[in-house]
């Protein structure tokens, strides 16, 4: 077990991402990929919960946005 600092908005990013009775150590494991290949990359991302049809809106609005700067 350690104790680590975080920013208040740095919290607030890792706490949005619990759900039900997830410790914040689980929501890390599940959530911060582990260094290595491209590969453990990939099977980290194909573990993350689907997006909502509101996030995967907003997503695709701020790709294009960005693509019309």
């Amino acid at each position: 077990m350690k104790t680590i600092t975080l920013s208040d908005a740095a919290y607030e990013r890792l706490r949005v991402w619990k759900t039900g009775r997830d410790s914040f150590s689980q929501v890390v494991l599940r959530v911060v990929p582990k260094r290595g290949t491209f590969g453990d990359l990939n099977e980290s991302f194909k573990a993350l919960p689907s997006l909502s049809e509101e996030q995967s809106r907003l997503m695709l609005e701020t790709i294009a946005s960005q693509k019309s700067q």
